[in-house]
């Protein structure tokens, strides 16, 4: 097993995921399933495992990245893409059928100005994506179709549109739900696996739709348990020939919390770069971790606090951060009544019921994307950061 830090993995690169696959097979036999969890959890590494897996029991299964496009007639265009490049084992009426969506892709275009007027098209996207997914459908046996960053996309629309894109994407995600998947979902037809870096559910939440996703089901992709953290850094040791002793794969799950593997392959790395022969490997922890927050070092760690200025209105995101600059000072986090005082500090004007509300609100979008958990363990209800790196970093960027 490689030591690979950033890119997804695949083959003998994946490590463990045993109850992840399994599960995603369940649900997949009845629903489409959102695969939610954070950045650098292992989603796309995840599904692609699994597309490998689906292949060998004979289904056929496409990945659709959709985090460049920007509107509609993108969208159609990287799903004819993808179409076009499975398309060259096909035969036949299909072939000619995919020859000839190719050849429409072109025709969906979006008005000039940044407006969003079906009727200044040559052909609407609906009709285009449909059809699409209409082939793919009519293939023999099971299709799974994997979206990745589909959030992100939805995201770019409001944001590039900020007049009727928030339509706009209620506009796709009834499609998404009522034509794309409800009109090819069967014995025979698609299964969807969707993902994304940010949460789709926070989005539609705060935007008023999460009608259009209550047919999916949601699995959340958690960080590996510790037997399972210690088993992956045992790997990666023997497979690099380091004196990696069953304490120190303690010691280092221990020092970054939450042990996501991205993190793990991060520190474990620094740990390569800092041993000499013959050097304990135990001493070389607390440094290994420490670089991780290093400025130059800490570019994804900048990705959770710009992630919250993505989804979250300007407010919200401004009392997240405050919010989180408050549970950051320790790593026990922050009382609940801290928290909540500190919320009604930069809320004033609102009245007490609406200030509960807000800090609510903004706690479990918190817990669902993964900065913190609540604890009752010791005491009165905290929040605590869950990945210590990204604690320490957010501490150190709040100081002097």
């Amino acid at each position: 097993m490689r030591n690979i830090a950033g890119s997804p993995v695949e083959g003998a690169d994946f490590f463990g995921r045993d109850e992840a696959i399994r599960s995603l097979w369940e649900l997949l036999d009845a629903h489409d399933v959102l695969l939610l969890g954070p950045r650098r959890i292992g989603k796309t590494s995840l599904a692609r495992r699994f597309m490998a897996d689906v292949r060998q029991r004979g289904w056929s299964a496409i990945e659709v990245n959709v985090a460049s496009c920007r509107d509609e007639a993108a969208f159609v265009d990287k799903l004819a893409g993808t179409i076009k490049a499975a398309a060259g084992s096909w035969t036949g009426a299909l072939l000619d059928r995919a020859m000839a969506l190719l050849d429409r892709v072109d025709k969906v275009r979006l008005p000039g100005g940044g407006g969003f007027d079906l009727a200044a098209r040559e052909e609407s996207w609906e009709a285009v994506a449909s059809d699409a997914l209409a082939l793919l459908a009519a293939r023999p046996g099971r299709t799974l179709v994997y979206i990745d960053e589909l959030p992100i996309f939805l995201f770019n629309m409001m944001r590039f549109d900020p007049k009727t894109g928030e339509a706009r994407v209620r506009r796709f995600l009834d499609w998404f739900r009522n034509d794309a998947r409800g009109a090819t979902r069967g014995a025979g037809g698609l299964h969807w696996l969707v993902s994304g870096s940010v949460g789709l559910d926070t989005l539609v939440q705060n935007h008023g739709m999460a009608d259009t996703i209550n047919t999916l089901k949601q699995r959340l992709l958690e960080p590996y348990g510790e037997p399972e953290a210690l088993a992956f850094l045992d790997a990666l040791a023997r497979s690099y020939q380091l004196p990696f002793t069953p304490e120190d794969g303690q010691r280092l799950v221990a020092a970054i919390g939450w042990p996501q593997p991205y993190y793990l392959q991060l520190a474990f790395q620094n740990i390569r770069s800092l041993h000499r022969d013959g050097q304990p490997v135990g001493g070389l922890i607390d440094t290994a971790v420490d670089a991780l927050i290093r400025p130059g070092a800490d570019n994804d760690l900048h990705h959770w606090e710009e992630r919250l200025h993505l989804q979250l209105a300007p407010d919200d995101a401004a009392l997240a951060v405050a919010l989180l600059n408050l549970a950051c000072r320790e790593r026990s986090g922050a009382t609940a009544t801290a928290l909540f005082a500190e919320t009604q500090r930069l809320r004033p004007a609102l009245t007490e019921d609406q200030q509960r509300r807000a800090f609510t609100r903004l706690r479990d979008i918190l817990i669902r994307d993964a900065y913190w958990c609540a604890d009752d363990a010791t005491g009165p209800r905290r929040y605590r950061f869950l990945l210590e790196p990204l604690r320490r970093w957010w501490e150190r960027n709040g100081s002097l």
